[in-house]
């Protein structure tokens, strides 16, 4: 559990991005290592529809959701404020018995401030 402290008191966390975010007041928050990156990866789950078309959906596999547990925990004690997920992770969550957690828990997606020099916002995460 790597938890790092931004300028603004915030307690963030990577949940399993294998790159490094830069904040936009020059925290970095390290990437997890590629195992773990694996290890907590969203199944994507691909349905033809025609056309060379392909509908994406997404799910959650136990490796997700024991380890989205340990973080939540973490947050109701107070030891993190943010855990920084994939986008595709907050879909899965929206469309599952996890939803609860989007509002009452600490799993965000990251809000770029500049996509060139590639910052992250410190007051603003994505649902």
């Amino acid at each position: 559990m790597n938890i790092i402290t931004l300028s603004n008191g915030k307690k963030v966390a990577n949940f399993s991005s294998p790159h490094s975010f830069t904040f936009e007041d020059g925290s970095v928050l390290p990437a997890v290592s590629n195992e773990e990156a694996e290890r907590l990866k969203v199944t994507f789950i691909e349905t033809e529809v025609g056309n060379g078309d392909i509908e994406l959906s997404f799910d959650l596999s136990r490796d997700v959701i024991k380890a989205m547990n340990m973080w939540q925990k973490a947050y109701e004690q107070g030891f993190v404020k943010v855990v920084f997920c994939p986008l595709p992770m907050i879909t899965a969550m929206k469309g599952s018995y996890l939803r609860n957690w989007l509002k009452e828990g600490p799993f965000r997606a990251i809000r770029m401030v500049d996509r060139i020099n590639k910052t992250v916002s410190i007051n603003k995460q994505c649902l």
